[in-house]
């Protein structure tokens, strides 16, 4: 059985200051990507899901297309990328539990040595996964060569 998703974004950033605190124990921490998850939107219902993996659990809310724009405003400056869903079936799939394990599961892209948000933004731009940001203007709007 198929995905009716067709794509999402998927972000990278870093949290506000309060969350700083948890970050001494990441061995291999990167300014900027210190967590990731992602957005998608259904054009029948003009409504976006925000969906992440936290360590408080699952967290999804839907979101009307003014909390959209102000969620893209708060991420304006760190990452995004267009993720299409694809097929990426795996026999088995050992994993922690993790909001980069969850991504990856979420648009059907999985790599057993991926832990940090970083490695896999690293390894989706080297799938030739293309940015968000790009040509766009500094309000999200898209600029005319689209």
């Amino acid at each position: 059985m198929g995905s009716i998703q067709e794509e999402y974004l998927v972000y990278f950033f870093e949290p506000k200051a309060r969350y700083s605190k948890y970050i001494w124990w990441s061995w291999n921490y990167t300014p900027r990507f210190t967590h990731c998850g992602s957005l998608n939107y259904n054009p029948d219902k003009k409504l976006w899901n925000h969906i992440q993996f936290t360590h408080a659990g699952i967290r999804i809310e839907i979101l009307d297309e003014d909390q959209a724009s102000e969620l893209l405003a708060q991420l304006h400056g760190f990452e995004i990328l267009i993720c299409p869903v694809q097929d990426d079936w795996q026999i088995i799939r050992i994993k922690e539990l993790s909001c980069v394990s969850f991504t990856m599961r979420l648009i059907g892209f999985y790599k057993w040595w991926i832990v940090t948000p970083y490695q896999l933004y690293c390894a989706l731009i080297k799938a030739g996964y293309k940015s968000f940001w790009k040509n766009r203007d500094n309000h999200g709007k898209k600029t005319k060569n689209t």
